[in-house]
């Protein structure tokens, strides 16, 4: 049975990265250090292999990665606002880490590395829309430049070792079991917000444009290219579809049936304006499309939210 190791397993993304891949029958392993806890892997704890350990150490992640076959990287220590805090710890962190994971990947024979990066960054500010895998990266800040370096190492490796790869450009993954007291992720934060009876915070004037991805489809997108036989090892995965947040607001007007009524607020960060990622790759090699609305999976989102404590 194929063994895959997911770094980063008790995280939002990790942790449904390998109830995916339990589902299509692989043996899974996670390994995280754990920071807030196992609740996202809570159903799934007797059907996968729990490690718990220390990314930055070495025999750890020597230890974790025996007999595996494919190792997600979905592990990071920074989100963008703590990256841009402290740069230099994102670099020792998250750069280098990855660097002396890849080392070790060649020393365990992992046939393929998946690396989980940020299509909502690592672009910078698009020249057009949709944003297609071959143009130009500009990203702007830590997170991003981190996240883009770790993709030229991958490919360094690769070419210089045949370490095999893929690269997941995600957009905007939202769902249940993302933090919504936490620094990324606008939806749950937004939704716990007015459960609460508290008025969401948006900077700026609310025509920021992202591209929403529900998580159920951002895994089905990851699983089709790890089990497609395809040459290609970069692929964007989005909705292909652009909202606002103020368009946000509407939708969750609509599902929680309340009048919501945000705070604007001015703030001197320059933002990313608009991001909508252009999916057709991953359509044509994986035959994979976005089948969750943003409606849809907002509306789970909010009944995830209001089974919580």
């Amino acid at each position: 049975m194929t063994t895959c190791l997911v770094f980063g397993g008790g995280g939002f993304l990790g942790s449904h990265i390998a109830r995916g891949l339990i589902e299509k029958g692989y043996n899974v392993r996670v390994f995280d250090s754990f920071p807030a806890g196992m609740a996202n892997l809570e159903t799934i704890r007797d059907r996968l292999e729990i490690i718990k350990g220390d990314f930055l150490n070495e025999q750890d992640v020597s230890n974790a990665l025996e007999d595996v076959d494919y190792l997600f990287h979905y592990i990071s220590t920074t989100v963008p606002a703590t990256a841009k805090k402290d740069p230099v710890y994102d670099i020792e962190s998250n750069v280098i880490g990855s660097i002396k994971l890849f080392q070790q990947a060649i020393n365990h024979k992992i046939r393929r590395i998946i690396f989980s990066s940020s299509g909502g960054t690592v672009y910078g500010e698009p020249l057009s829309l949709p944003i297609r895998e071959t143009d130009p990266l500009n990203p702007a800040e830590p997170y991003a430049i981190a996240k883009a370096a770790i993709e030229r190492y991958l490919q360094y490796f690769y070419n210089t070792y045949g370490l095999d790869y893929n690269i997941i450009r995600y957009s905007n993954p939202y769902g249940e079991g993302q933090n919504p007291h936490g620094q990324q992720g606008v939806i749950p934060i937004f939704l716990n917000k007015i459960r609460q009876g508290e008025r969401p915070i948006i900077y700026g004037d609310g025509s920021m444009i992202r591209d929403y991805i529900y998580i159920t489809d951002a895994v089905n997108a990851t699983i089709a290219v790890i089990e497609k036989q395809t040459n290609e090892r970069l692929f964007n995965v989005g909705s292909g579809e652009g909202t606002s947040i103020n368009q946000l607001i509407d939708i969750m007007s609509i599902i929680t049936g309340k009048k919501i009524q945000p705070e604007y607020v001015k703030n001197g960060r320059a933002y990313i304006q608009r991001i909508v990622l252009d999916i057709s790759k991953v359509r044509g090699e994986v035959g994979w499309k976005p089948r969750t609305n943003l409606q849809d999976g907002m509306k789970k989102t909010w009944d995830w939210i209001n089974r919580l404590p």
